[in-house]
């Protein structure tokens, strides 16, 4: 996972280094953590080379949509993709625009402006689409639920086509063919938009691109996908290609040399979606632009404007989480409304969300309409977001989402009364600390040779979640401290540490022992390597 350009693997840099190669993790433990079978072991630990991506072809649906593509191509009609302001949508409009540049066909795209235009497919856009002689449209990540848009359109004469991975509603839409993890038979484990517009790119190419593979594993990562079956496979295979090749718009987003499925997920996803979130007008699009670009000069361009509206997002954040005043501890949730961007609540409520471990919910005023709220929800397990907005139904005007997170509108008059119900359910259902599935190893552990043994079990993410380990009763004497005392920092050997943020000593030291739970960590510093256990709390 490091460079392979330099012959940078894991034991050539350990053997350089002078790196002992001995306490080998049991992967059993490993086995055992994930609760791994025969069958699903194989799929982990499957090697590259037996990975193969499905056959697009066999999609059930797949043949109506290669039918009416190349129809309109043969017929020189008009056509536009159709997406969404988030990085899955972007990087699903973005592998259909170069698909249809590799066909050496001209195509439009439209990504709706989160602030302008809402999700997905509108009635007021189809009118401009129809106005624009477009016989085609093709929506990705958005069109499952657009009846009443999709309609419109054909009462235009156009057809629309959609590639989707949403809830799929009670009335089907009338579209000419639809590609849907469940309703095209491809699996019970949802993909992303940007995987279901992958498909579609196999289909019309006969192939699978490496570079348009490596965006739909961006975009599994981003939508928070869950990371078994095929989802594995692609995110894989992306971080293997990203590896290889440094595609270069992806490379200058990056913030470290080291490829793991966490550089799209805390590096590249979170930078692509702060256009959407911070900019009220439709410069959303350049992002496909810039994911499409051949010409350099363009990308560099562009990768300026998406660096500096992300550092503008990032300070917005903190800025916003700074100027509040109160100290919730004690309350039993957060409910608050902010003068703020609708595109950052989410990242509030989920910043308080940590902070606090309390229910968090995060209202703004709606840019259309001053007397409407939108509001973002985060929660942890023992408060149910789904629940809870079907007992709050009284004051919803929009409301969805998962057990989770959600999002919800209301009206600002009744901004006061429902902070009361929800506190109260919060007080009724309050989130519940789990105990933490552990792996208990000792501090000599801490090295390369267990690290190159945890990567074979990754990509981790959601279903499949990186391991904690616990290293038990640690003398804190032995324990080195940066900062004036404010993290905890001890080297281990040349190249392997603990870091632990915002862990103060003289309260550490108030102890004789701890235990610490944590992850590994690869980190680099001016080409160094260093292997770090990661310290996510102490007891």
């Amino acid at each position: 996972y490091i460079d392979k350009a330099n012959d940078m693997t894991l034991e050539n840099f350990a053997i350089k280094n002078k790196i002992p190669l001995s306490f080998k993790m049991d992967r059993d433990k490993l086995i055992n953590y994930f609760d791994l079978d025969e069958t699903t072991l194989s799929d982990v630990l499957k090697p590259f080379e037996s990975i193969s991506l499905k056959d697009p072809n066999k999609i059930e649906g797949m043949d109506k949509v290669k039918d009416r593509i190349f129809s309109a191509i043969k017929n020189k009609e008009k056509i536009i993709i159709y997406g969404d302001y988030d990085c899955d949508g972007i990087s699903a409009t973005s592998i259909m625009v170069k698909t249809f540049e590799k066909l050496h066909y001209p195509v439009s795209y439209y990504i709706p402006s989160r602030y302008l235009d809402g999700y997905g497919l509108n009635v007021e856009n189809v009118k401009k689409i129809a106005d624009k002689d477009f016989k085609l449209i093709i929506t990705v990540d958005n069109g499952i639920s657009a009846n009443e848009a999709i309609d419109l359109a054909n009462s235009y004469g156009i057809d629309v086509i959609v590639v989707d991975h949403h809830e799929v509603p009670e009335t089907p839409v009338n579209a000419v063919a639809v590609i849907h993890p469940t309703v095209s038979h491809i699996s019970d484990i949802i993909g992303s938009g940007g995987y279901m517009a992958l498909f579609v790119s196999a289909a019309l190419l006969g192939e699978y691109d490496d570079y348009l593979v490596t965006i739909a594993g961006m975009s599994v990562i981003s939508d928070m996908m869950e990371l078994k079956d095929y989802n594995r496979d692609v995110v894989r295979l992306a971080v293997d290609n990203l590896t290889k090749h440094r595609y270069l718009a992806m490379k200058l987003l990056l913030d470290s040399p080291i490829i793991t499925e966490k550089s799209f997920a805390l590096e590249l996803a979170p930078k692509i979606n702060a256009v959407g979130r911070m900019k009220e007008d439709t410069s959303v699009n350049k992002l496909v632009k810039y994911l499409t670009s051949n010409d350099e000069e363009e990308i560099y361009r562009l990768y300026k404007f998406i660096t500096e509206i992300n550092e503008e997002r990032k300070n917005f954040t903190k800025e916003a989480v700074d100027a509040l005043q109160e100290d919730f501890s004690t309350e039993p949730g957060i409910v608050l409304n902010l003068d703020i961007k609708e595109g950052l609540i989410g990242l509030i409520a989920n910043r308080l969300l940590n902070q606090y471990n309390l229910p968090t919910l995060i209202f703004t005023s709606d840019e259309k309409d001053p007397d409407i709220l939108k509001g973002s929800i985060r929660s942890k397990n023992g408060f149910n977001v789904t629940k809870a907005f079907a007992s709050l139904d009284k004051y919803l005007l929009t409301g969805g989402g998962h057990a989770l997170a959600g999002g919800l509108s209301i009206k600002k008059e009744d901004f006061p009364s429902f902070k009361k119900d929800f506190l109260d359910l919060c007080k009724q259902y309050p989130l519940v600390e789990e105990e933490k599935k552990v792996i208990d190893i000792d501090i000599k552990d801490v090295n390369f040779s267990n690290y190159k043994i945890l990567r074979e079990f990754a990509p981790f993410g959601v279903g499949f979640e990186e391991p904690i380990f616990k290293i038990s009763n640690l003398p804190t004497r032995a324990l080195n401290f940066i900062s004036f005392g404010k993290h905890l920092s001890t080297q281990l050997t040349i190249n392997s540490k603990i870091l632990g943020f915002n862990m103060a000593e003289k309260e550490v030291k108030s102890h004789s022992y701890i235990n610490l739970y944590g992850k590994f960590l690869l980190s680099s510093f001016r080409d160094e390597f260093t292997l770090e256990f990661r310290v996510l709390e102490y007891k």
